[in-house]
């Protein structure tokens, strides 16, 4: 899930405020996606005016220290200053260009050096046959991708699925203008001339569509072409998001569609989404439109968990869909609690199931409102009585406070759990020991480090009487590989847990024998339509998992009982209806690739090798 930033200015750069109008634009877009990595930062220039003798492309990347994206910022901007002072041109700047490309890098596959750090460069000295990318994505058969470049007579100097793009993309970009360059040599146009007929001609949905042909996965990645064409493209179902606003100065590019309208002080109605299998491409001349490179899926499955959990809550629509995910918890909560809310606390941990504990309160006040109502209706109340009843509060209280600024959820994996032991204080004397019953929401239950390690041992410090841990999320019960860092199954708390149900009901043949479907199914088809995992989970209901759960990260010093509850699967179609991507929920997968590596997971699962993705040997 990493943040992309592609900027495109369409006028003459003198008629823009400042020479670096541009590159504050991206600078604050790539501030307001901080929440999307922090394993890389990048930021790259195109300079379409280049003069001979220097680069069109200037590229800066750090990986450190943290956060990478506040230091690119503050170097970059410290060597503006420094230009300002020795009274050069701003144009010779290295950084003021019509083009720019940044990122967030967020790892999940390959490693966390520099050279894997976004935008990365494929430069040749004819600007036609050089091209830059960044992108948020995630290929199931990055391998298979690789191993054509190594057939096709390559040698990549890296395995991640990053370069292994680039460089297929590079080598049709090389097809393509070799394509161009037979009839304008035939007409017996010279090089120089040659490279002006390669860029006003070139096809460039045609060539993306070309390069996207044999992809299995998620993505939007972002480019230019050295001659100046540029381009965003997104996968034919809609999984990564994309959003872009167009006005008569600028194509602007994000991730998340409240980073372009909070940057450029635009209404939520003018910020556009790149359609499923579109791009968005724009000529040299700043000619530019929308349109498909490939067929869009039948049915788009944009990321539910981009809106639940990944995504900054300030956009308008992703505020109203989780304001609904925690108002669908109500009913339940209020069940489990037989309705009664006198000495019982409400709270949410982490920041980013805010707005479903605001939909949560709403929700259970009206709840408790008819409760109300029909009390009065049934009985003849004094008026002690009656203000008794009129004075019944849902109370909510900020409990938990996380002094951490980091998001362990994606922090590189060996840094995860120690980051995790101190990143909650709580707030003492408002909850009464032993008497008081707390509800604590959270956004999302992955692999459940963080609930045993920390939150449940810091909770359990105010000793309530009864500790009920609800999730505005389903059970996460299957990878994903599309780009979430949850791609190993054994960490996944909700297969833990089936796996400890199926040994504790002697039911260990579930697991034998899914092993055995899935190495006779190894390499056939069928590999890639089934998902054989589901049945570790068929022999259970939702509240045993649940249950089982809670006795797995219910720690020591938690003496009350601890009650876990998650969202119903079918309640995400309410609150979600444009994204329906919930194959981590579900277990049903969008592409091919995800259902070879699930199964892939599970062997490797099943075989005792520590291989965090499945798509690693």
């Amino acid at each position: 899930m990493c943040g992309v930033v592609w900027v495109r200015l369409l006028k003459p750069l003198e008629t823009y405020p400042s020479p670096v109008w541009g590159l504050r634009q991206v600078s604050l877009l790539l501030q307001k996606q901080r929440n999307r990595g922090q394993d890389g930062a990048g930021l790259l220039t195109y300079k379409g005016w280049a003069a001979l003798g220097t680069p069109y492309f200037y590229q800066k990347r750090l990986i450190t220290p943290s956060p990478p994206w506040k230091f690119l910022i503050e170097e970059v901007w410290a060597e503006w200053e420094k230009h300002q002072r020795e009274n050069k041109s701003p144009y010779d700047f290295p950084y003021v260009g019509e083009g720019y490309i940044a990122h967030l890098r967020y790892g999940t596959f390959g490693g966390y050096t520099l050279e894997e750090t976004h935008p990365v460069i494929r430069q040749r000295s004819w600007p036609s046959r050089s091209l830059a990318i960044a992108g948020n994505f995630n290929l199931t058969n990055a391998q298979e991708l690789f191993e054509r470049l190594v057939e096709m007579g390559q040698h990549p100097f890296f395995r991640s699925d990053t370069y292994t793009i680039l460089e297929r993309m590079g080598h049709f970009l090389d097809e393509y203008v070799e394509n161009l360059y037979i009839p304008a040599k035939s007409q017996g146009l010279s090089k120089v001339e040659a490279n002006q007929y390669i860029a006003q001609r070139f096809p460039i949905l045609e060539w993306l569509g070309r390069c996207a042909r044999r992809w299995d996965g998620g993505y939007v990645i972002a480019g230019f072409i050295g001659n100046g064409w540029g381009f965003v493209m997104r996968d034919p179902l809609g999984i990564r998001p994309a959003y872009y606003l167009a006005t008569p100065e600028v194509l602007a590019v994000a991730s998340e569609a409240a980073a372009l309208q909070n940057v450029f002080g635009v209404p939520p109605s003018q910020v556009k989404e790149i359609p499923p299998g579109n791009a968005l491409v724009v000529s040299p001349q700043g000619e530019w439109q929308v349109a498909p490179f490939t067929e869009p899926a039948p049915r788009p499955l944009r990321c539910a968990f981009e809106r639940i959990y990944f995504s900054r809550g300030n956009s308008p629509h992703i505020y109203a869909e989780r304001k609904t995910l925690g108002a669908l918890l109500a009913q339940e909560i209020a069940r489990i609690l037989e309705y009664r809310f006198d000495n019982v606390i409400f709270t949410y941990i982490p920041n980013t199931s805010q707005a479903a504990f605001w939909g949560l309160l709403k929700e259970l006040e009206n709840i408790l409102i008819l409760r109300q109502y029909r009390q009065i209706q049934q009985k003849n109340l004094n008026e002690d009585d009656l203000r008794k009843v009129l004075q019944q509060r849902i109370r909510a209280e900020y409990l938990v406070w996380k002094d951490t600024q980091s998001r362990t959820f994606i922090a590189a994996p060996e840094l995860r759990s120690e980051m995790s032991k101190y990143v909650y204080d709580i707030i003492y004397d408002v909850l009464k020991p032993h008497e008081d019953v707390l509800v604590c929401l959270d956004d999302s239950i992955v692999r459940g480090t963080t609930l045993r390690q920390t939150l449940l041992r810091t909770l359990a410090r105010l000793k309530p009487a009864h500790l009920i841990i609800a999730s505005s999320a389903p059970q996460i019960r299957y990878p994903d590989f599309y780009g979430i860092d949850m791609a190993s199954l054994g960490d996944l708390i909700a297969f833990q847990a089936a796996v400890s149900l199926l040994k504790e009901y002697h039911l260990e043949e579930v697991l034998h024998h899914t092993y055995a479907l899935c190495q006779r199914a190894y390499g056939t088809e069928d590999f890639a339509r089934n998902n054989y995992v589901k049945a570790i989970y068929a022999p259970f209901t939702e509240a045993q998992i649940a249950a089982k759960i809670a006795e797995m990260v219910k720690p020591p010093e938690l003496d009350c009982p601890l009650t876990i509850i998650f969202q119903p699967v079918e309640n995400l179609a309410k609150a979600l209806p444009n994204h329906r991507g919930d194959w981590y929920f579900t277990g049903n997968y969008p592409t091919p690739g995800g259902y070879i590596q699930v199964n892939r997971a599970f062997m490797h699962y099943y075989e005792g090798k520590n291989i965090s993705r499945a798509y690693e040997d």
